[in-house]
């Protein structure tokens, strides 16, 4: 099978180049660097939707849509982010009751 250059996955596989093999520091260091890219983005959301939720309570907002839109945002991630902790710590957990 051929694959056309207009395809989407058109040198996906044979113009990849070979990536150097990192060691566990490195990748360590770059899973720590997106998680706490992550827990900033929560937190944004979060001072976002306080700031908005005061500028409601003071009568600067014009839209309150927007006030609840932010404050669903800032909840939801704040939940995801709760369900993935919970998530690491069941797998911690899991790999200490392995007998090795």
């Amino acid at each position: 099978m051929r694959i056309n250059e207009n395809h989407p996955l058109h040198g996906v596989l044979s113009d990849r180049p070979i990536r150097p093999t990192t060691n566990a520091k490195e990748q360590w260091g770059s899973f720590l660097d997106t998680l706490q890219t992550a827990i900033d983005e929560v937190d944004t959301l979060g001072k976002e939707s306080e700031k908005l939720t005061q500028d409601a309570v003071l009568g600067r907002v014009e839209n309150l849509h927007d006030v609840m839109i932010a404050t669903e945002k800032a909840k939801t991630a704040l939940n995801l982010t709760i369900e993935v902790r919970s998530k690491a710590l069941e797998a911690y957990k899991e790999v200490m009751r392995m007998n090795f």
